[in-house]
């Protein structure tokens, strides 16, 4: 299931922000010309106070009708289209939205009389003018166009990044207590030689397809992804909370059982996934000038790593250090069995590891 909180969250903003546009329109076209305008039915409704319904009740649908078209298109089976087809799609269905939005606006302050016929006439003539569509079509056209450009980027970075960016907050090293989670494909490199890279990349797109719900519903922030490997994170606050951290990687696993077959019948093998989980001190800065992003340093990352390989060695699926078994308060089900110590290179001090099982 997908998060639901989050999906409030963002219907929410997507309606704030559609109404903050709206009025943006009216101030720019209409509370800009109104002392020029002769007395008409267009100054009568804008003196009447109608036009706040007309931005709250335009903002309310259009951005819902946003948001449900973004649903779509991100939690179907349409987000594994080609790009060009998706924007293509999308732009089709926002203009009919905005088609639908201005005749339920319409419909509604007809149905309950809250302009007179004189306006009604005036306004329905004014609007079958493309003079007067135009501009309308085009301002709404250019702000779809920014909203997505930011989800796109917002989705290049993850979430939260961009702003983090604009704002310079790891301008400067930074320290954060953060619970790292390393997934990665087993038997990757067998995998990958009887396919060929082509098919093989196809079957790994298909596989983070798969993990794509999981992350949103459990709030995961995806560090990288680097060849068959995928590094999340969490604040430790965050990740603990009903152990989300742990549920990511075997809710992971179930979506992948359920679709052995087609797996199975596409690629000829099932993937399988090992993950090795830490938590603790991680320093994040910006690096790089040419192609910049946000890097993580820490003993945390080269633990969590070396855990994940060690999953082979004890035919493990999931590895994590005792730093976040003493920070989880309940189980949940999940049972913890101590298997070993593991020796970092240049450090003196050992670290346990349990391996990780859930009904």
């Amino acid at each position: 299931m997908i998060n639901k909180r989050i999906i409030l969250k963002k219907w929410i903003l997507s309606v704030l922000a559609w109404m903050l546009i709206v009025y943006f329109y009216c101030f720019l076209t209409i509370f800009a010309l109104k002392p020029f305008f002769l007395h008409s039915p267009v100054t009568e409704y804008f003196y009447s106070g109608y036009v706040h319904l007309e931005v709250f009740l335009t903002g309310l649908i259009f951005g819902t009708l946003f948001e449900l078209v973004n649903y779509f298109s991100d939690y179907s089976g349409f987000r594994r289209r080609s790009f060009g087809f998706i924007i293509l799609t999308k732009s089709i269905l926002y203009f009919f939205s905005l088609v639908i939005c201005f005749t339920a606006v319409f419909v509604i302050f007809y149905y309950f009389e809250i302009l007179s016929l004189e306006h009604f006439a005036f306004f329905k003539e004014k609007m079958l003018r493309f003079r007067f569509l135009a501009p309308i079509v085009a301002y709404f056209s250019f702000f779809v166009f920014l909203m997505n450009f930011i989800i796109v980027i917002n989705k290049k970075f993850g979430p939260g990044v961009l702003i983090d960016l604009l704002r310079g907050k790891y301008y400067h090293p930074r320290e954060e207590q953060l619970i790292l989670l390393f997934i990665d494909l087993k038997g990757s490199t067998t995998i990958a030689e009887s396919m060929g890279h082509e098919k093989y990349s196809q079957f790994l797109r298909e596989c983070v397809h798969e993990l794509t719900p999981v992350l949103i519903k459990n709030e995961a922030n995806v560090y990288q992804y680097v060849g068959d490997e995928i590094v999340l994170h969490w604040k430790i606050e965050d990740g603990l909370e009903r152990l989300k951290c742990l549920d990511t990687f075997f809710e992971f696993r179930r979506r992948l059982d359920e679709r052995k077959n087609h797996f199975q019948n596409k690629y000829g093998v099932y993937p399988e996934f090992k993950a090795g989980m830490d938590t603790g001190e991680v320093t994040i800065t910006e690096i790089g000038d040419i192609k910049r992003e946000i890097a993580f340093h820490g003993d945390v990352l080269n633990t969590a790593s070396r855990l994940e390989k060690e999953c082979n060695k004890y035919g493990k699926w999931l590895l994590v250090t005792e730093n976040l078994i003493d920070k989880v308060v309940a189980t949940n089900g999940y049972k913890f069995e101590f298997l070993d110590d593991i020796h970092l290179r240049g450090k003196h001090k050992s670290v346990k590891f349990f391996a990780v099982s859930h009904p």
